[in-house]
């Protein structure tokens, strides 16, 4: 933490030097201030944390406690321990979340809190812990060793020198009770038909869904959340399957994180009380960074931990022989079959082809 007696000096020097010279100039070419002024000049000028969408996503999802165990921004020693050993406080969690910042903010901070802003509204009033310099290439390779070409890795090189450590925020909750026979999945996309496969096939099962959508921070026009949500409503209704499933929106964007992200979704859907959660081909991955079934493989593994039972979903395929789509274990044509996924349908070009794997 930055907290000897040197840097304090440091920067209320440099607060009160700026202060002052800002008066200065005001004086100089509107005369002389009025008292209020400079006493407003003095408490205003403070570091106000404006949030980008990454982290004022972050910081809903956090608030409203859908990833717990975690209840704060993280230190840099806490980054680690999640990265290196998926740990947050003894318990199993993946995904780093965090506050960087440089040492010109660091020197605006006043006293131990932190305002933090987004699109110019005041959200909160954070009390810090600590900072701590942040090492980037040590994240960097816990997460993606030296396979390092994901958008992720681009946003932790992207990031400040520092991160600031939060108290744990005021949380605003609602217990849920776990329903055996919910089971969670989720999304950022608008179904396709081998989504809806998925999901009928479950309900044949006597299950519940509960489908959780993301938010989403790319700058791709074709993935909405709001059309996400439009595109399920009118497939629940079409098959009349309203007390089927359910749909919850959550602030949480998509980090393209494969088996991290895959164990997070499970974790999401455990606090909004699911007793299980459908894991596919290539859940969240970004184009081939991750491998096949790379995702279920590592929450089955980790199910326990993770706390809901893993279930595949059995990758749909379209067949050309068999002019449908089916699931892998449904017919034996091998080299007549090809993968269906949102990255495809967005890309298809083709009408045809495309109105056999969406209805969208």
């Amino acid at each position: 933490m930055l907290s000897n007696n040197s840097n304090l000096n440091f920067f209320f020097l440099f607060f009160f030097k700026t202060v002052f010279k800002k008066i200065s100039i005001a004086y100089t070419e509107l005369g002389p201030p009025p008292i209020i002024a400079i006493f407003f000049a003095i408490i205003l000028y403070k570091l106000k944390m404006i949030l980008d969408d990454r982290n004022y996503y972050n910081y809903l999802s956090i608030k409203s406690n859908i990833l717990n165990p975690l209840n704060k921004f993280m230190s840099f020693d806490e980054i680690v321990e999640v990265c290196k050993n998926l740990k947050f406080n003894n318990k199993f969690f993946p995904i780093p979340f965090f506050i960087s910042c440089d040492l010109e903010e660091i020197k605006k901070i006043k006293g131990s809190n932190l305002d933090i802003f987004y699109k110019n509204k005041r959200l909160d009033k954070l009390k810090i812990l600590s900072i701590q310099k942040f090492d980037k290439n040590k994240i960097s390779f816990y997460l993606f060793n030296k396979k390092r070409n994901h958008p992720y890795n681009e946003f932790i090189k992207n990031s400040k020198e520092y991160v600031i450590e939060t108290a744990p925020f005021a949380i605003n909750s609602k217990k849920l009770e776990k329903n055996y026979k919910l089971v969670g999945f989720a999304t950022r996309n608008i179904p396709h038909k081998g989504h809806e496969k998925i999901l009928i096939n479950f309900i044949k099962k006597r299950k519940k869904i509960m489908v959780i959508i993301n938010s989403d921070i790319s700058n791709n026009k074709k993935i909405n959340p709001n059309n996400t949500f439009k595109a399920y409503k009118k497939f629940i209704n079409k098959n009349k399957i309203k007390d089927k499933i359910s749909l919850e929106k959550i602030s949480l964007p998509s980090l393209l994180l494969g088996f991290r992200q895959a164990a997070l979704h499970s974790i999401i859907a455990k606090n909004f009380g699911c007793r299980s959660f459908i894991i596919g081909r290539d859940h969240s991955g970004y184009k081939k960074f991750y491998k096949e079934f790379e995702s279920f493989n590592f929450c089955k593994k980790n199910e326990k931990k993770i706390g809901v039972k893993i279930l595949p979903s059995g990758s749909p395929l379209y067949c050309n022989n068999c002019n449908k789509i089916v699931f892998r274990d449904e017919c034996k044509c091998k080299n007549k079959r090809f993968n269906i996924s949102s990255t495809l349908v967005r890309k298809l070009k083709d009408k045809k082809l495309k109105k056999l794997i969406s209805n969208f």
